[in-house]
C-alpha cells in the first residue's frame, strides 16, 4: 500500500476520538420533568456508548433514562454549521469504520452514509515553536506499516475489550518507544501520531494502548476507506436519536447523589434497587429509581462526585491517568486553501511535538475556517488553549498580530479526560481483570472507551457483547 496522502491524514484526524457536538440544533428545550422517574435502567452519559446502549435496550422493551450533563447528545462528536453557507464541519468524530454496527445504527436512525476515500492536499511539517520546516521521517512508510500490522496480528485478542493473556507478552508491556525501535517503525510514526492525538507523551506509554488505539481495523480502514454521514454532519445521528428517545433523556443534568443497593438476584422490580438524585439546569431535583445503572462516561473527575463509590471501585478508578485534548474551529482571514499544517519537533524523537502544543491546523470546506487540535498532559483552560493556538497560527503563517488578521475561534470543545490508561505495573498486576470484574458489581455496568478504546464502531460492538449480561441481570429481578 502507498502512504496515505496528506489530506487523508487530516480528514481522518479525529476518527478514533469519540471526539461532543457543538451544533446549536442539539440544544433542545424540554418539558419540565416529573419529580420521580422510574425506569429499568439509568444510563449516565449521552455520548456514543450511552446513546447506543439506550437504543439497543429500548429495542428489547427495556425502559431507560439517559442523564447527560451537556445540552445535546453525542459525546465527542462536534459539528459546526457555517451560518453563511450552511456547510456542516465535523471537528470531532468525522469518520466511522465500515462495520455492521455502524451501518445498522445509522439505518435505525434513518441517517444516510457515504464512503470517504483518500484525497490530496498540501501538507507542511513545521515546528510550531520555532517556525522551522521539518523533514518527514526517513524510510519506507508502507513497509513500516506492514511491520506494525504484523505486530497487531500476533495479538488478535486486542480487538475486543481488555482480555489479556495470563502471561502478558513483553511487546505489550514495553513502552511504545521501545516497540517502535524494536520493529523499526520510524517511517510510520507520523501516521500513528495522527490517530493517537490526546494520548499524552505516548512514547513512554505501555505499547498495548497504542496497539489498541491504532488497531488492526483502523489500519484496514486506511486501505479501504471509511464511512461518513452524508447529510448534515456526524451530529445528525445524535439529533435523530434525541428525537426518538424524547422524554427518556434529561439534558443539562448531573447526578449529585446516588444509592446503589443490591447485587445479582437482589433487585425488586422496576424502580427499585438504585436511587439517583439528579439536578437539572434549572436547579430542579429529580429522583431516578432504576434496577440497574450504566456508566457511559470515563470514570474520573466530576462525574464521580455524586456517585456512591465503594472502596473497591474507588481504588480501581484511582489508578487511571489521562490526557487533555481540545479541538475547535478557527476563522483565519486569508488562510491558504487546502493547506494542512502539522506540528513536528525539529529535534525530537520521530519528530513528535513536545507537549503541551497545538498539534495540527487544517483547512476545511469553508474558506478561512480551519480545524485545530491541542494536546496537554495537564488540564488547561479554554482561554489558555485558544490564546496558545492563536499565537501558533500567527507564528507559523509569519504574520504580525493585527485586528483584521486575528484568528478567532468559532467553535471549541474540551474532550478531557481523554484516553484512560494505567501504569505497566498495574497492567502486570492484572488491573484489567479486576476492572472487567466490575461489570455487574452493585448492579452497575460500564460501557465506553475506557472498556474498549476510542472509536465509535468498536465501542458499539462492545455494547452488543455486554448486552446479554445486562438483560440476564434484569430478568433475574422480581417483576420482570
Amino acid at each position: 500500500m502507498t502512504v496515505p496522502t496528506a489530506r487523508l491524514f487530516f480528514r481522518f484526524l479525529f476518527l478514533s476520538l469519540f471526539l461532543a457536538p457543538l451544533c446549536p440544533s442539539h440544544v433542545t428545550s424540554q418539558a419540565r420533568p416529573p419529580e420521580t422517574i422510574s425506569r429499568d435502567v439509568c444510563i449516565i452519559g449521552g455520548g456514543a456508548s450511552g446513546v447506543y446502549t439506550a437504543m439497543r435496550l429500548r429495542q428489547q422493551n427495556i425502559s431507560v433514562v439517559v442523564i447527560e450533563a451537556k445540552g445535546r447528545l453525542g459525546g465527542h462528536t462536534n459539528t459546526y454549521i457555517d451560518p453563511g453557507s450552511g456547510t456542516p464541519i465535523d471537528f470531532g468524530v468525522a469518520l466511522f469504520q465500515d462495520s455492521s454496527e455502524t451501518v445498522d445504527f445509522f439505518a435505525q436512525l434513518n441517517v444516510s452514509l457515504s464512503r470517504s476515500m483518500p484525497v490530496g492536499g498540501i501538507l507542511q511539517r513545521i515546528d510550531f515553536r520555532t517556525g522551522e520546516s521539518v523533514a518527514p521521517n526517513p524510510g519506507n512508510a508502507s513497509e513500516a506499516l506492514a511491520r506494525y500490522t504484523a505486530v497487531l496480528q500476533r495479538h488478535p485478542y486486542l480487538a475486543e475489550g481488555w482480555n489479556l493473556p495470563d502471561d502478558i507478552p513483553e511487546d505489550l508491556l514495553m513502552s511504545f518507544g521501545q516497540l517502535a525501535k524494536k520493529y523499526d517503525l520510524g517511517p510510520v510514526m507520523e501516521t500513528i501520531s495522527l490517530y493517537t492525538q490526546g494520548v499524552r507523551s505516548w512514547l513512554d506509554y505501555p505499547a498495548v494502548y497504542l496497539l489498541k488505539f491504532m488497531s488492526l481495523d483502523l489500519v484496514t480502514s486506511l486501505r479501504q476507506g471509511f464511512l461518513q454521514a452524508s447529510g448534515h454532519g456526524s451530529s445528525e445521528l445524535y439529533q435523530a436519536a434525541l428525537r426518538l428517545l424524547g422524554g427518556d433523556v434529561l439534558l443539562r443534568s448531573v447526578v449529585v447523589a446516588a444509592s446503589r443497593t443490591g447485587d445479582e438476584g437482589q433487585g425488586q422490580g422496576q424502580g427499585q434497587g438504585h436511587e439517583l438524585t439528579v439536578q437539572t439546569e434549572d436547579e430542579q431535583v429529580v429522583t431516578v429509581q432504576a434496577a440497574l445503572t450504566i456508566l457511559a462516561v470515563p470514570p474520573k473527575g466530576p462525574v464521580l462526585e455524586g456517585f456512591d463509590l465503594d472502596a473497591h471501585e474507588a481504588t480501581l478508578f484511582g489508578h487511571f491517568l489521562n490526557g487533555h485534548y481540545y479541538v475547535g474551529l478557527v476563522r483565519v482571514p486569508h488562510y491558504p486553501s487546502g493547506l494542512q499544517l502539522l506540528n513536528r519537533g525539529a529535534h525530537t524523537p520521530y519528530g513528535l511535538p513536545r507537549l503541551p502544543c497545538t498539534f495540527s491546523v487544517a483547512a476545511t470546506a469553508v474558506p478561512d475556517i480551519v480545524t485545530v487540535s491541542y494536546v496537554s498532559e495537564e488540564p488547561r483552560s479554554a482561554e489558555e488553549v485558544q490564546q496558545a493556538v492563536g499565537e501558533d497560527i500567527l507564528r507559523v503563517l509569519g504574520r504580525e498580530r493585527q485586528d483584521d488578521e486575528e484568528p478567532r475561534f468559532v467553535a471549541f470543545a474540551d474532550h478531557s479526560p481523554f484516553e484512560m490508561s494505567v501504569s505497566r505495573e498495574a497492567i502486570e498486576g492484572r488491573f484489567y481483570d479486576r476492572l472487567n470484574g466490575l461489570q455487574g458489581h452493585r448492579n452497575t455496568f460500564y460501557v465506553g472507551a475506557t472498556w474498549e478504546y476510542p472509536g465509535s464502531s468498536p465501542i458499539w460492538r462492545a455494547v452488543d457483547r455486554l448486552l446479554p449480561a445486562i438483560i440476564r441481570r434484569l430478568e433475574g429481578f422480581q417483576g420482570r
